[in-house]
């Protein structure tokens, strides 16, 4: 039984179907328990959400939040509370499985996660992908040698993180260095697991930035055979960052992986919506790239 946990806010409903999707169309031989996490989930949204899993005979579980937990943590527009829900989820699940598989909801599963959740983590507490942030370790004051890992996908050791009070640890390190952090909870994961890591292999965790570098700034993070892999045959598609799939705007190169899974769901006539101006600053962004176009734009602003 592979235990995945994820959580969500109810606007990231839909979202949250077609990577529910995307991950049972391509793990049909997985028996897989879906552990999901809110706080403010209505039980209409809960519904579709159990729906879309026992679809496919697979076991779910419902776990409410309780939003005080979170009272202390930087929210914004674009950033939620849901981002925190990862810090309790290794408390809440330890007593069901040692080993837990949290993935973000903007995602897509390409590939069978098996090989992923048989990975050795015991002498770690987690298992994450490199990111492309070279300020990251000197800005959290650790060696940059360990690299700065995204939080998007992580392969946790439930046991680990409860013995040592590792939800504790982090949320008085998230209210103690507040203005320090750039990217909230993922900072605070990174200060204090930089070195209780277990890297990853990037293609478990296609960052959108991958497309928007030079290979010679990939290269300073990743292999010349993990590029050509991360790029043409990830195994996770994250769409990391402000610009997502289901944006006008977004110029991903497997954005029509969500495409291909929003078709089978009940949202499977989804369009983005854009007017005469938007549609031009497409034409735009597909002619001279996501960098040139920033860089234009941020001139008249």
């Amino acid at each position: 039984m592979i235990h995945i946990a994820c959580a969500a806010d109810n606007k990231f409903t839909q979202h949250t179907v077609v990577m529910l999707t995307s991950l049972f169309e391509n793990n049909k031989e997985n028996e897989i328990h879906l552990h999901f996490f809110s706080a403010d989930f209505n039980i209409e949204n809960q519904k579709i959400i159990e729906k879309t899993v026992t679809k496919y005979q697979q076991k779910f579980s419902f776990y409410p939040l309780d939003a005080e937990l979170f009272k202390d943590c930087y929210v914004s527009n674009h950033v939620s509370f849901a981002t925190y829900y990862r810090i309790v989820i290794p408390n809440i699940l330890v007593n069901q499985s040692s080993k837990i598989l949290y993935l973000d909801t903007d995602i897509v599963v390409c590939k069978n996660l098996k090989p992923l959740w048989d990975l050795n983590i015991e002498n770690y507490t987690i298992a994450a992908a490199n990111e492309i942030n070279f300020d990251g370790p000197q800005r959290l004051g650790f060696d940059e040698k360990f690299k700065y890992f995204n939080a998007g996908i992580l392969l946790i050791n439930a046991k680990n993180w409860v013995s040592v009070n590792l939800q504790e640890i982090l949320f008085s390190y998230i209210k103690l260095h507040t203005n320090k952090l750039t990217f909230w909870d993922q900072d605070a994961l990174n200060a204090n697991l930089y070195n209780k890591r277990l890297t990853l292999a990037p293609h478990w965790n296609q960052l959108s930035p991958v497309f928007e570098v030079n290979n010679d700034t990939l290269l300073k993070v990743y292999s010349a055979e993990e590029i050509k892999i991360l790029k043409t045959s990830p195994a996770i598609v994250h769409y990391a960052g402000s610009s997502k799939p289901w944006d006008y705007l977004n110029i991903h190169p497997f954005k029509g992986e969500y495409y291909k899974y929003l078709s089978l769901t009940d949202w499977k006539d989804f369009k983005p919506s854009a007017n005469f101006k938007t549609k031009l600053k497409y034409l735009l962004l597909k002619l001279v790239g996501k960098n040139i176009y920033t860089k234009f734009f941020s001139i008249f602003q």
